[in-house]
């Protein structure tokens, strides 16, 4: 009896496995389609030079000795995308707070309501889409902004996307402008699991709302602060579609990131080898900038 049993336990276990294979088959063969081989692929055509009209040629490192010595636009393009991340990044960490904190201490729900979905709603739109209007709407000589500029006070045209300071500008307030209502919706989660009795106590004591902010919420709040920073920086990093769609890149360079510079290389000069040397090192950098975010949290962040 035992024995059967036994063997009844084991085909069980067998049919939950076989199961359980059967609903992750989809994922895996996606993840192996989609990220594995094509990983592998740049990783093997990074050491060729390959026209994509041509077979590939294995040049060994001499992609990566160009990156280093003598493409000059990479350091341009690369310094781009770092002041894009920074100031996106701290612009969009520190509004979301500000607009957490805001909606926090509001009591009506509706008020709060509006407000979240108001700034929300620029997520929804796809970055292309968005790209698209606000390119419109910057347009120096056939722009609504510039045209009331000029009509209600007398000021510009001015080339938000043709002068370099201005859409170098442009692009970073645009970039904001989506993001920052879903990184104040991760915040608000935060503040919202924080322990109200540390309120209760505070206010006890005589703490102000200010000084409840920066002495109880603030800190408590950094869990929530470093998942948006993560999320945010791999995303400023890797940002293509605004600069690309409103700027290509311009005004000399001035927008170029290195996304866009990967893409023009692999897909308008058709040097898909030099390409891939260059989305190998730019995804090894990325991974590197997380795990030492990871690394230093441990200072700031507090788990309490």
């Amino acid at each position: 009896m035992s024995r059967s049993r036994k063997k009844s336990t084991l085909v069980s276990v067998r049919q939950d496995q076989i199961q359980g294979w059967l609903f992750t088959a989809p994922a895996l063969l996606m993840f192996l389609v989609f990220v594995l081989i094509p990983t592998f692929a740049m990783l093997i055509l990074s050491f060729t030079r390959y026209k994509m009209l041509t077979p590939p040629e294995y040049i060994g490192l001499e992609n990566y000795v160009r990156i280093f010595s003598r493409d000059s636009r990479m350091s341009v393009v690369t310094m781009n995308t770092i002041r894009i991340s920074l100031i996106s990044v701290t612009l969009n960490v520190v509004i979301g707070i500000i607009l957490a904190l805001l909606i926090t201490n509001r009591k009506n729900g509706v008020y709060s309501y509006v407000i979240r979905l108001f700034y929300f709603f620029p997520n929804i739109v796809a970055p292309a889409f968005a790209a698209i209007v606000w390119a419109i709407l910057l347009a120096k000589d056939t722009g609504v902004i510039n045209y009331y500029l000029h009509r209600l006070l007398g000021l510009g045209p001015y080339g938000f996307l043709t002068d370099a300071k201005l859409a170098f500008g442009s692009i970073v307030g645009i970039d904001v402008w989506r993001n920052v209502g879903f990184i104040m919706f991760i915040l608000l989660a935060g503040i919202r699991a924080i322990d109200q009795t540390y309120y209760e106590a505070a206010a006890l004591d005589g703490a102000s709302t200010v000084q409840q902010a920066f002495r109880i919420t603030i800190p408590l709040l950094t869990p929530s602060v470093l998942l948006v920073m993560v999320i945010n920086i791999i995303g400023q990093l890797k940002i293509f579609d605004i600069p690309n769609i409103m700027t290509e890149g311009g005004p000399n360079n001035a927008t170029r990131t290195v996304a866009m510079y990967i893409y023009d290389t692999a897909f308008t000069k058709l040097s898909m080898g030099y390409a891939c040397s260059i989305s190998v090192l730019f995804v090894m950098a990325i991974m590197a900038i997380t795990i030492l975010q990871f690394t230093m949290s441990s200072r700031w962040v507090n788990y309490d």
